[in-house]
């Protein structure tokens, strides 16, 4: 009976052990952990002239972990800040576009601008780049932040540490430590609770990997069982490298700290194999309580504990006294900083740019890196400006807006590179925890008067096939009371002002917004193919052939505008926004991208005449008002302002940059704001600040554009008697050949063809 019993118990136990190891095995061969993909902003170039402060960098390396020195850095990672002076021993960094080595620097600032740059030795250097930074980390149902490293990667030393600080017979026993666990035994009798666990790694290893945190002795029982067999089935190298990738060292927020390497990254900002003995023994002495002995929060004890591991290692013989000596030395932190996190809409951006690519499962646990184009200078200034600015304008309210104290004003911004169409920035709106709709890439609004350029690059197009209904920006247009019949309705369009001019050119129709002169240009040149010159320009939204097509009434969306705007100050190349630089797995090896989509769009002159229409919009035009607002620049840009001012929009560009601003309410009332009182200031504030804003726009004037003199009233080429005249381009073949048929009489006309022109521009642009 009782060897029967014994036999069931034997088998019995036999088929809990098989069953266990077999569990184990399995856990332990599959993927253990979820690793987090990180998405990262562009790099920072810093070179003499750049435009960022002293301040702007220091936020950006606290933001990217650095420690603050009270001297000149002497490792990767450390950074001091005396004034103007900035000393930063730059971090070495890869990313599939750039690559460079930890270097020193010194970087010297004049207010808002990097004066000069110099290396260790006190040579000046032309351009470094600071390693971008984290804007978002991408995270399962575990927020876990990990970067797995490889046993042959760890130091020695740090080994030695951990050994030193939890199981220094971990290469002796067989998973459990029976003198271990008698001690701590002892001492848990004696209060009757568990109080000391007596655990080796590899219990430790099992508590984390399988079992739940609760401290019982069924659970402690399972764990002794677990630890034996793992010991039996794993070389103790690989349990000790999953354990150095599991253990848990503390919290970020609500992100927990797990492995050695992140560990290593978070509270000294570098990796583990370049800390010192001292900074190996705080991390070792963290496995114990990482709450109690926290760095930041506990900077004392977290001392105490580092020196008692320094002493254990000692008599283990891990290292001298002298050494441990030395490990004692200062403590210094880095700054805990998380990266860029405040850019919620371009992530979101990002992350819709990849879901073809990637399910949300594998960004969450693969490790990929996402390499981003986003500027986080220009993100955030784009940010404060957009605040700022709704700000205002909420205290500048009509009284019409006034009554509805539930409605808050909202907008957009988006900044762009024309000539590769990268997008620097991306701002979806003022709140992103109170929406998170993305008003730079889903809204669809109608953009206004910011569609006009599109009719007269339609008109300048015609002109250069030669097609008499062509249009030149000298070519004149009849501001009068109009009247067209469409779909059965009679519709009566009107300027703004609600005045007639009556003959304007086109350049004068677009520099002031007018209306009527624009509708008829549309007329004139065929609603068909102003749809067609907008959508190879970059606006792919439905637009319909209807005569209102010239206001801007079919909606778009502001990436799309931005992009548009974009083909005119790329010289005609229409270039696709694009955010997702590259896409590299866990090592490092590129799996994905994009290559700039590029193609030519309109004819390089019209781009040109554009440009110079747009450039006029600040000069005499409906942005003006720029240089009241700060903005002295030379730049080209459109207001726009849609029926009963539902829509506010600006979008302006120099030679570099580009950036559009959109200003409304989300459910489409009214804002009693135009484009030029309520997105051109907030364009102004974007660009005062961003790296480029402030470059002038340079007009090359392409092989195929001429310059002449031409009466303001006729259009036709000036003679002496014009009273009005003003110079103008044209496309070669384009120009006026008349001279001025209102003043010119028979003598005067011969006198010009004698004398003749020679199409220079005198403005020399």
């Amino acid at each position: 009976m009782l060897f029967g019993l014994l036999a069931v118990v034997g088998v019995a136990s036999a088929v809990v052990l098989l069953v266990l190891y077999v569990s184990l095995t399995d856990r332990f061969e599959g993927r253990l952990w979820a690793i987090p993909s990180r998405v990262y902003s562009d790099v920072l170039p810093l070179a003499p002239g750049a435009r960022i402060g002293s301040e702007d960098l220091v936020a950006r390396l606290e933001r990217s972990g650095y420690a603050r020195s009270q001297d000149r850095p002497r490792r990767a990672g450390q950074f001091a800040a005396r004034g103007n002076l900035v000393d930063a021993y730059l971090r070495g960094f890869a990313t599939p576009v750039l690559r460079q080595d930890a270097r020193r620097v010194r970087v010297r600032f004049d207010g808002d601008r990097v004066d000069r740059i110099e290396d260790a030795r006190g040579h000046g250097v032309g351009r470094v780049s600071v390693e971008p930074e984290i804007l978002a980390t991408l995270f399962g149902p575990r927020q876990e932040d990990r970067r797995p490293i490889r046993l042959d990667r760890v130091p020695k030393m740090f080994i030695a540490a951990v050994l030193a600080a939890e199981d220094a017979r971990f290469y002796t026993h067989h998973g459990v430590d029976l003198r271990g666990m008698l001690r701590a035994a002892w001492v848990n009798l004696g209060e009757r609770r568990i109080v000391q666990g007596g655990s080796t790694l590899t219990q430790q290893t099992v508590k984390n990997l399988f079992l739940d945190p609760s401290r019982t002795w069924w659970r402690k029982i399972r764990e002794a069982v677990l630890a034996v067999l793992l010991d039996a089935r794993y070389p103790k190298d690989r349990i000790l490298e999953v354990y150095l990738n599991e253990v848990y060292l503390g919290q970020n927020g609500p992100v927990a700290i797990c492995g050695v390497d992140a560990a290593a990254r978070y509270y000294f900002g570098l990796p583990l194999e370049d800390l010192s003995l001292g900074e190996w023994a705080v991390l070792a002495g963290l496995i114990r309580s990482p709450g109690a002995y926290n760095p930041f929060v506990h900077p004392e004890r977290a001392k105490e504990r580092r020196d008692l591991v320094l002493e254990a290692m000692v008599r283990l013989g891990a290292v001298t006294e002298d050494e441990a000596q030395a490990g004692r030395g200062e403590l210094r932190l880095a700054s805990g900083g998380r990266g860029f996190t405040r850019a919620p809409y371009a992530v979101d951006f990002v992350l819709s740019q990849l879901v073809d690519l990637y399910s949300r499962d594998v960004l969450a646990d693969r490790g990929l890196s996402v390499h981003t184009t986003i500027d986080t200078r220009t993100q955030e200034i784009a940010e404060r400006a957009l605040a700022r600015g709704l700000a205002r304008l909420e205290r500048e309210v009509p009284a019409e807006r006034s009554e509805r104290a539930e409605r808050r004003l909202d907008g957009a911004v988006l900044v762009t590179e024309p000539a590769t169409g990268a997008i620097r920035a991306m701002v979806g709106g003022r709140d992103y925890q109170r929406s998170q709709f993305n008003r730079a890439a889903q809204a669809r609004r109608q953009p206004g008067s910011c569609f006009k350029p599109f009719v007269f690059a339609a008109g300048f197009e015609l002109a250069l096939a030669g097609d008499p209904d062509g249009l030149t920006p000298a070519t004149l247009l009849d501001d009068s009371p109009l009247e067209i019949v469409s779909g059965g309705r009679t519709w009566r369009p009107l300027n703004y002002d609600r005045e007639f001019r009556g003959p304007v050119t086109a350049r004068q129709a677009l520099e002031e917004s007018l209306n009527v002169p624009t509708v008829r240009a549309a007329q004139r040149v065929g609603l068909d193919e102003v749809v067609a010159t907008a959508r190879r320009a970059g606006i792919m939204s439905p637009l319909s052939a209807l005569p209102s097509l010239a206001l801007g009434t079919a909606e778009t969306t502001v990436i799309e505008i931005a992009a548009a705007y974009g083909t005119f100050a790329a010289g005609g190349i229409r270039t696709t926004p694009w955010v997702v630089r590259a896409v590299t797995d866990r090592d490092g090896e590129p799996i994905g991208g994009r290559s700039i989509d590029r193609a030519r769009a309109l004819h390089e002159e019209t781009a040109f005449l554009v440009r110079d229409l747009l450039f006029g919009v600040f000069e005499r035009g409906t942005a003006r008002s720029a240089p009241a607002h700060g903005y002295h620049g030379i730049a080209a840009g459109k207001t726009g302002t849609t029926d009963d001012t539902r829509d506010s929009w600006f979008v302006g560009f120099t030679g570099d940059v580009l950036a559009l601003v959109w200003v409304g309410y989300d459910d489409n009332a009214k804002t009693g704001l135009t484009g030029a009182s309520g997105a051109l200031p907030i364009w102004v504030d974007v660009m005062l600040a961003i790296p480029g804003g402030d470059e002038p726009l340079v007009l090359d004037v392409p092989e195929g554009v001429v310059w002449r003199e031409i009466d303001a009233e006729s259009g036709e080429l000036a003679v002496a008697g014009c009273t009005r005249v003003v110079s103008e381009y044209f496309a070669r073949g384009t120009e006026p050949e008349a001279s001025c048929s209102l003043h010119a009489g028979r003598f005067k006309r011969w006198l010009r063809k004698f004398l003749g022109r020679d199409g220079r521009d005198p403005r020399g642009v």
